[in-house]
């Protein structure tokens, strides 16, 4: 008897608990749609006005101290540099693209086909460092991993009309989207898609069909060469279209990037809205193991109307009114020094970018899993540690 009412004395609070480890569980497991926007808290700087001095003065020592405090970017990092040295013979590529450049792609394009995580770890830090310049210098642990990468891409990207005429495909997770229209969009982080297009009858995937200026074909740097693959920047700025009256979306490159850092490791603030970014290609000056001269590489044929699929592929260089700039130099570019106020916002030519091809008319974000908020925030997971030992104190009752 002193049993039976002892356990009714103790059922309101064992139902309470209960009921309270349910909500948690449904918090958890609920699938939450992500947001496909700007990415605004992304750490987005392109170094477009400190390459040299970052490269030169800053960069290594901040690689070696980075390497020495975090196990697992070392790890990382020692087995791209053997899988390089192997790779780096058979590779042609610019003659200012050293070592370093090669071994952070090698690096990326391994641990994001393998999810690894090292690339969830890496993707997660770069899609919030960049809220304030404070996160960025004391929070984020991968300065030198991502300025390697990001040059990286830099100085193997092609011109437009060469890249966009090549359609690639990704695949994301999402249970609805947001009715209206759509608008400009930003991964928020580098994106690795594929040419061959994914085939899926699961309503809960969506297909992002994606026209890009900005990415660079990797295969070359990946394990799996004969997959041929596509790294985005997570800066390239696209027009997002639904693909008919389905789910699936079309990614239309705007054939710019835009950043709201320049040059943060040298004292560069956050500007408020995203500016655009001195649209620019070079010249892909190739050099081969074998050769003793350098190379201008054909760029191949210049049209392509339909893809694989036999889809007609949107040109940018076709739209009524505008074109496509002419490919040109990069110009050389003054070095900000330590002194220099960055949060200027009157950049020179980087705020009058060359015109890229006139956007779709402009709609508003909508879910997908390619950039947005963690499915559960730190007071989530403190939440649950709690009610966890909360339930384990009323079993052991």
């Amino acid at each position: 008897m002193g049993s039976w009412k002892r356990k009714m004395k103790t059922g309101p609070f064992e139902m309470v608990t209960i009921l309270l480890a349910a909500m948690i569980l449904m918090d958890i497991f609920q699938v939450k749609a992500e947001i496909l926007d700007m990415a605004d808290n992304a750490f987005d700087d392109e170094y477009l006005k400190c390459t040299d001095k970052m490269e030169i003065k800053y960069v290594p020592q901040l690689l070696k101290d980075e390497r020495a405090s975090h196990q697992l970017l070392d790890a990382v990092w020692e087995h791209a540099k053997a899988r390089w040295e192997t790779r780096k013979p058979q590779i042609s590529f610019p003659v200012n693209f050293k070592d370093n450049h090669g071994i952070a792609l090698m690096a990326y394009v391994y641990e994001a086909q393998e999810q690894t995580p090292f690339y969830h770890m890496f993707n997660e830090a770069v899609k919030t460092a960049g809220q304030s310049r404070k996160d960025y210098i004391y929070d984020f642990q991968f300065k030198a991993f991502h300025f390697y990468l990001t040059r990286a891409l830099q100085l193997l990207r092609r011109p437009c009309e060469d890249s966009y005429k090549n359609v690639v495909y990704q695949m994301s997770q999402s249970p609805s989207l947001t009715p209206g229209g759509l608008d400009r969009a930003r991964f928020g982080h580098m994106a690795l898609a594929y040419s061959a297009k994914p085939q899926t009858a699961d309503d809960q995937l969506i297909v992002l069909s994606i026209f890009t200026c900005f990415g660079v074909a990797v295969e070359s740097f990946s394990a799996r060469e004969s997959e041929r693959m596509t790294l985005i920047p997570l800066s390239e700025v696209f027009q997002v279209s639904k693909e008919g009256a389905g789910h699936n979306l079309i990614l239309q490159s705007t054939n710019k990037t835009c950043s709201h850092y320049e040059c943060a490791f040298l004292g560069g603030l956050k500007t408020e809205n995203c500016v655009d970014n001195l649209e620019y290609s070079q010249p892909i000056y190739v050099y081969s193991s074998g050769e003793k001269t350098q190379k201008l590489e054909d760029s191949g044929e210049k049209t392509q109307k339909l893809d694989d699929s036999g889809v007609k592929i949107p040109e940018p260089t076709q739209i009524s009114g505008m074109k496509v700039p002419e490919p040109f130099l990069l110009p050389g570019i003054k070095v900000v020094q330590l002194n220099e106020n960055l949060e200027d916002k009157n950049q020179g030519n980087i705020n009058n970018p060359n015109p890229g091809p006139v956007p779709v008319p402009s709609p508003k974000t909508h879910p997908s899993a390619s950039s947005g908020k963690m499915l559960l925030s730190p007071w989530g997971t403190f939440i649950i540690l709690i009610s966890a030992s909360t339930i384990n104190l009323f079993v052991a009752l």
